[in-house]
């Protein structure tokens, strides 16, 4: 019996979820849960696959070899970098923007210059990065072909998995009581 669970455990077979029983069935739990009950299971793969599939895995190509995004995998990729939204800069062309809250205006100097050295390092500067106060905003775009490619995403997930918490305001917890 202990050796059938965790072969079915380990086969991917059984991943916490279990069928309703008849008494649940019977008193209609389904029409008085809140939300909706017919929902999908969603199964969070582990931190470290990033490394391998992703915007994690790929580099920096030259802009030669580049070609702006269809509307579906931009808004696909878009959902690889949390905190990112599409958006037009100045210049009315699509780009992806971040704004953060710096511990104050020196933190968002250093901040400002932080994103600008990890874009550099990958060879795709950011378009725009400047500091108001203590907020900073970043957009990315590439500018030689007028929208965005799969670069601009890519220096989006490099930024995104840099630890910048030295620099940033701390958060005020949310309790959901």
């Amino acid at each position: 019996m202990a050796a059938n669970l965790i072969a079915r455990r380990l086969s991917g077979q059984d991943f916490g979820a279990r069928d309703p029983t008849p008494g649940e069935i019977g008193s209609n739990f389904g029409e008085k849960i809140v939300m909706n009950w017919d929902t999908e299971h969603i199964i969070k793969p582990p931190d470290a696959i990033g490394e391998h599939v992703g915007l994690g895995s790929r580099q920096c190509q030259d802009v030669s070899a580049l070609q702006l995004l269809e509307e579906q995998l931009r808004e696909r990729l878009r959902q690889q970098v949390p905190g990112w939204r599409i958006n037009n800069n100045k210049e009315g062309l699509q780009c992806i923007r971040q704004e953060w809250t710096a511990k104050d205006g020196a933190a968002a100097q250093q901040l400002v210059a932080k994103l600008q050295e990890i874009a550099q390092q990958h060879g795709h500067p950011l378009s725009h990065a400047e500091a108001i106060s203590s907020t900073v905003i970043a957009e990315i775009t590439t500018t030689a072909l007028g929208g965005l490619t799969e670069n601009d995403f890519i220096i989006a997930d490099r930024i995104n998995s840099t630890d910048l918490t030295e620099l940033l305001a701390k958060r005020k917890q949310r309790f959901w009581a």
